[in-house]
């Protein structure tokens, strides 16, 4: 195999040039363990890791992939995790695009692969018990008369 085509090597590239320096470590190490994620999946599923191979059937799988409950082989990670993990390959792969098009020859493997949904977020400043405390007790607040005109300071 040429290791001028595997992702890893590429990895490494990108990490060196684009995000080491630029990215906090911690951001960097999320980085590459992300992309070491995809190199180790591809690597898996096809027994090799030739980047010009990579197309966007197989982003989705991965997504999917890491999505996927652990019963049936998946990661069960879950949606926003998921989604950091397709934005750090989705900058790789634009990276990559943008100095060497031919190394992604069919095009940006990651373009027009959607995140995956969030689910709806749920206000955690107060508990269901403290929430329903605080309407009673503004139920039982007596009522202000409505406004009549405008009001001027006397």
């Amino acid at each position: 195999m040429d290791a001028a085509d595997a992702i890893e090597a590429w990895a490494g590239r990108y990490l060196e040039a684009a995000v080491r320096g630029v990215r906090s470590p911690e951001v960097t190490d999320k980085i590459a363990l992300h992309l070491g994620r995809f190199a180790d999946y591809f690597h898996t599923v096809h027994g090799h890791d030739r980047l010009s191979a990579v197309v966007r059937r197989e982003v989705v799988a991965w997504r999917d992939h890491l999505a996927g409950e652990p019963a049936d082989g998946g990661l069960g990670l879950a949606p926003a995790t998921v989604n950091a993990h397709l934005a750090s390959l989705s900058g790789f792969a634009t990276w990559v695009v943008a100095h060497t098009p031919a190394a992604l020859a069919h095009g940006n493997p990651c373009a027009k692969v959607t995140d995956l949904p969030l689910p709806p977020l749920e206000p955690r400043a107060l508990s269901e018990a403290q929430v329903r405390s605080l309407k009673n007790v503004l139920d039982r607040l007596e009522r202000l008369p409505p406004a009549q005109g405008p009001q001027t300071p006397g």
